[in-house]
């Protein structure tokens, strides 16, 4: 009898810190963000442990602050969970340096858009040190986004004189 009342708690424990584990992996939605750049665009994927579905972008093409807003498709049900968390980034030439900070509270796209809350929402902030031009894409595998960085058409260009007039 003794032998059963200590299995008792230590299967408990177990079970409580599988239950920590999962809901610790559930949490870490972006897994990764890599910096490659090519002729001058660079390309900044950001890796997710979950499908998502891309909704919107603010602003359109230009700025030092981008909101992302997405939904996670997750084919787990699982209990939502209130998550504010940010990744540094990795140092890129091309790229000015950056940070992301993302949220998975239920209406964080409802404030700002006037749209329904949306389960699954995930806003994603990334925060350049300067002004960027850029586009956003849906990776095709599902579970990315993808940022281009583009160069800037103002600095990489010469400012062309005008010839004098005779």
């Amino acid at each position: 009898m003794q032998g059963r009342s200590l299995h008792a708690p230590l299967r408990a424990a177990f079970m409580l810190a599988g239950t920590l584990l999962a809901m610790v992996s559930q949490a870490q939605l972006l897994d990764d963000i890599e910096v490659r750049s090519d002729q001058g665009v660079a390309e900044i994927r950001m890796q997710f442990t979950a499908p998502v579905r891309y909704i919107k972008h603010f602003p359109a093409d230009h700025g030092e602050l981008i909101k992302l807003y997405l939904q996670v498709l997750s084919l787990e049900i699982v209990d939502e969970v209130n998550l504010r968390e940010y990744k540094r980034t990795p140092s890129v030439p091309l790229v000015p340096p950056f940070k992301v900070v993302y949220s998975t509270v239920r209406n964080c796209l409802a404030p700002e858009y006037q749209l329904p809350a949306v389960s699954g929402a995930l806003c994603l902030d990334i925060q350049f040190n300067q002004p960027v031009k850029f586009n956003v894409r849906q990776g095709v595998d599902g579970r990315s986004i993808l940022l281009y960085v583009l160069p800037d058409s103002d600095s990489s260009q010469p400012t062309a004189t005008k010839p004098a007039k005779r």
